[in-house]
């Protein structure tokens, strides 16, 4: 194993409103069900890495953008506590 001595960075406890949480994590059911059946195709072959972008597309479409924003609120709200 290779000592790189980078420090491991974690998101701190952020905590999301009801509302913001819900939003979430119907976001994120869809793009982490959706990325772990692409990585399988994309390691086991069955999908060519020449279609790696059409999958940053489809996340992309699937509102992973929103998502983002969602925890950067959840991060700014912890920031100015």
């Amino acid at each position: 194993m290779v000592n790189t001595n980078a420090k491991i960075k974690q998101m701190p406890p952020v905590t999301m409103t009801a509302e913001e949480a819900q939003e979430f994590n119907q976001i994120m059911t869809d793009i982490n069900t959706y990325t772990d059946e692409m990585k399988l195709k994309f390691i086991m072959g069955t999908e060519s890495l020449d279609n790696y972008s059409v999958f940053v597309d489809n996340i992309s479409k699937m509102n992973i953008e929103r998502a983002i924003e969602l925890q950067q609120t959840a991060y700014d709200r912890y920031l100015n506590r």
